[in-house]
Parts: C-alpha cells; sequence; structure tokens
C-alpha cells in the first residue's frame, strides 16, 4: 500500500521543549516515524509543503496546500494524509473536502489533541484510523478523531465544526461514521464541492476577500468595515437568528457586496427576525457548517469564471 503523506505542522507535528509546543524544525511528525516502525509494509511518499501552528494559517498557506494536492499524481497512490493542526482544522478539511471531494481517492485529514508524547494524545490513534480507512478504499475526504469518550468518529470533512475548549470534534449533522475495527456508517456522507473552475494549471489563489461575522448580544456593526471585501458572511444563532434591527443598517451600508447568512435548516420554521433580514437581501444558505460556507464563499472569490453567487449555488 502507498500513501502520500502532507504534512503541515499543527500539533500532532510538534513538540515541547520545556517552555512551549511549537512544530519541529525538520517538519517531520512523530507519528510517521511510529506508524513506520509497526507497519514497515506502508509505503510513504512524504511532502512538507508547510510547517505551521494551524492557527498561523494564511491565505497563501491554503494556496500553497491546493497547489501541492493539485500537482499530486493520485494515480500513484491507495490515498492521500494531510497532517495539520486542529485549531483550524475544520476550515482547512473544508477547503480540501470542497475542491477534491469529487475525485476518487481516499483522503484523511489527521490532527491530535495534544503532542504525540502526551499520554492521553489521540494523534496516533487518529493517524492509525486514517490508514485503515485507506486499506479498506473509504473513497470521499473524511476527518478521523477520536473523542474524550473514547469512540473514533469519522467526520465528512465538509461536515465538521470547529472545536471549543473541550478538545472534542463534532459535525454539523452528525458524525458520519464510527470506526472500531470496521467502519460503522452512521448516516450518508456529506461531501458539498464546487464548480470545476480550478485545475493544476489553474490551482485557486485566494485572498481574504470575505467578512465573517458572528452574532453576539449587543452586537456593534459600526466597528467593523466591509471596505474592499467580495463578500460577507454572518453566521447565526443556533435558532437560526440574529439581531435584523442592527444588521439590516449594517446591510444597507454593503452597496451590493452579497451578504450571506448560515446556517438554516431545509424546512425549519423562521423567526421573525429571519424573514426580516432574508427579504432585505441577505442570502440564506441552508444545511452547510459555517465553516464549509466560509471557505466556499473564499474559494467563489477567487476565480472569475461565474459569478459568486453562481458558484455558491452549487451544492449536492
Amino acid at each position: 500500500m502507498n500513501i502520500l503523506i502532507i504534512a503541515t505542522g499543527g500539533t500532532i507535528g510538534s513538540s515541547f521543549d520545556g517552555e512551549t509546543i511549537n512544530v519541529r524544525a525538520d517538519g517531520r511528525s512523530e507519528v510517521i516515524d511510529r506508524y513506520l516502525s509497526a507497519r514497515p509494509d506502508v509505503q510513504f511518499d512524504i511532502r512538507h509543503p508547510l510547517n505551521i501552528l494551524s492557527e498561523r494559517v494564511t491565505c497563501e498557506d491554503f494556496n500553497t496546500l491546493a497547489k501541492s494536492l493539485y500537482e499530486a499524481d493520485f494515480s500513484r497512490y491507495d490515498g492521500v494524509i494531510l497532517t495539520l493542526g486542529s485549531d483550524s482544522l475544520a476550515y482547512i478539511a473544508s477547503f480540501v473536502g470542497l475542491l477534491f471531494g469529487e475525485r476518487d481517492i481516499p483522503i484523511m485529514l489527521v490532527a491530535a489533541n495534544k503532542i504525540l508524547s502526551a499520554p492521553d494524545s489521540n494523534g496516533y490513534e487518529n493517524f492509525c484510523c486514517a490508514v485503515d480507512l485507506i486499506e479498506q478504499k473509504a473513497t470521499g475526504v473524511y476527518v478521523p478523531y477520536r473523542n474524550s469518550d473514547g469512540v473514533m468518529y469519522v467526520h465528512s470533512a465538509t461536515d465538521i465544526r470547529q472545536a471549543d475548549l473541550s478538545e472534542d470534534f463534532f459535525s454539523l449533522h452528525g458524525a458520519y461514521a464510527t470506526y472500531d475495527g470496521k467502519l460503522n456508517p452512521l448516516r450518508n456522507p456529506i461531501a458539498h464541492t464546487v464548480p470545476k473552475v480550478f485545475s493544476s494549471e489553474k490551482p485557486p489563489r485566494i485572498s481574504d476577500d470575505v467578512l465573517l461575522l458572528h452574532p453576539y448580544p449587543l452586537q456593534d456593526y459600526s466597528a467593523v468595515s466591509a471596505r474592499g471585501k467580495k463578500a460577507v458572511l454572518h453566521t447565526l444563532y443556533h435558532s437560526a437568528t440574529l439581531d435584523s434591527a442592527s444588521a439590516l443598517v449594517f446591510l444597507d451600508s454593503l452597496g451590493g457586496v452579497p451578504f450571506y447568512i448560515a446556517t438554516l435548516r431545509e424546512g425549519q420554521k423562521p423567526y421573525a427576525t429571519t424573514i426580516e433580514i432574508v427579504e432585505a437581501g441577505a442570502i440564506p444558505l441552508c444545511d452547510i457548517a459555517p465553516e464549509c460556507a466560509y471557505m466556499k464563499l473564499l474559494l467563489a472569490c477567487a476565480q472569475d469564471r461565474m459569478s459568486i453567487k453562481s458558484f455558491m449555488e452549487k451544492n449536492p
């Protein structure tokens, strides 16, 4: 079995020097060495396009990652594993899933809750699960991740949500499956994709074109500016609401910049505040994780073959 490893740093590629946790200077992850010592029959082709803590990810880092994936000859491999940090895992997973979710090859994104030397790190187990899923030909883009309940969950890459201080990861629609030596699907996989406007000849080059806002009480829209942005994405409270009275003033100030809200549920009974902002011109995005919606908007702004609205309307 031959697997392409794209190592990008993160906690899974970090060590503790006695004072701080940081990526290893050589970019290599202990998880790879540990796995190969147990399974010398597996062949890894290891590449290091990035070596960062994922909270520092930049537009150029996203572009470098996309270029590295587009340049890879997938026909040479049984699968692909990306090792990365957990802080921006949901965003990077969505980015990769959106661009490569229709490829006929298993792609796994593997992160760790703690550095590999920590006794309660889940990094090695997550990595082992990724290799197993590739061996079992689980085609798609997934994130295997063991939560604190001891269960190994397998998340659809474009459905996973950002983790909070609990260190556990969840998906908008729930995990796709669990894994206990075999894959146990819990539902159909989610696979949001984008139009085929990018290629190895023209990989995406995203820029900081999207303003991302989250709702909170007493939100002061006068403190933010959408100047220079091509789109705005406003996430919603859990009831798919926001303070429409304040948001309407902000929307009116945008001068035609598309204003998206996420996420709404198909068939959900809307609140009056949601109706008000939609009737004023906000574009609702349904049943898509905000992290995925944000990355999709960035990709929509990074191409010129169709309007942002047409690009965003492509959904499974």
